[in-house]
């Protein structure tokens, strides 16, 4: 069986995201030593086989990332904030580029659950990482870009602000949101919600706001000053 270089080399690389393998300069490859870590990373291979939709992703996200933005409202650094300011000035740069704008928000949302220092959230997310990169990517194609940018600016302010409840609340609506507009955009309706031919009445969500409708929202062209 002949196999290339390439696909050789991305199985490695590979091996190394799964923590298996580790590569040292100089050295060449070698085999990890095993570990709960490696046990963990195992895992990967088992979510990447079955097909994952993506309001299956959502869903965890919605449970997760509220309490990741409370956490990191309490516990981030200053060199956390300077963080998520440079992965939003990119957000904004690669508004033309679907694919990079996609990668900068889950970058965002990583930043974010780096910012509360909580080691189990950090490697979840690594985790599943090219589960959410695909998702992202979907999400950004359908929906566009404009919710990113408005929630993330409102996420940001809300953790300088050491502002916990507010950041959860606008965290809840962010993903609540997402999975109510990519519904609408399917054709199916989101849980509270009541379809009569072509109208879409939406409650609420969590936090008591009654914004969570398919229309977008206004469109924030950078960060304010400070």
């Amino acid at each position: 069986m002949c196999v290339s270089r390439v696909s050789i080399r991305e199985g490695i690389q590979h091996l190394v995201s799964l923590g298996i393998l580790e590569t040292r300069h100089g050295e060449g490859t070698f085999v990890r030593e095993l570990s709960g870590q490696v046990n963990f990373n195992a895992l990967i291979p088992l979510l990447i086989l079955d097909e994952i939709d993506i309001l299956h992703v959502l869903e965890y996200r919605r449970i997760v990332e509220k309490g990741t933005a409370a956490l990191a409202a309490e516990r981030a650094s200053d060199q956390d904030l300077v963080d998520m300011e440079a992965v939003y000035d990119q957000m904004v740069q690669f508004q033309d580029n679907i694919a990079e704008f996609a990668r900068a928000d889950l970058e965002f949302h990583l930043v974010l659950a780096k910012a509360t220092s909580n080691p189990v959230l950090i490697k979840v997310n690594n985790v599943l990482r090219s589960i959410l990169e695909v998702s992202m990517e979907n999400i950004v194609s359908v929906l566009g870009m404009q919710d990113g940018l408005h929630y993330h600016r409102m996420i940001i302010e809300a953790v300088r602000a050491r502002k916990a409840e507010a950041a959860e609340s606008i965290m809840q609506e962010h993903v609540v949101r997402t999975i109510e507009r990519l519904k609408a955009a399917a054709g199916v309706a989101a849980p509270g919600t009541t379809r009569t031919g072509d109208q879409t009445e939406c409650e609420g969500d969590a936090s008591g706001s009654t914004e969570n409708n398919i229309n977008p929202r206004p469109h924030p062209l950078g960060r304010p000053n400070h």
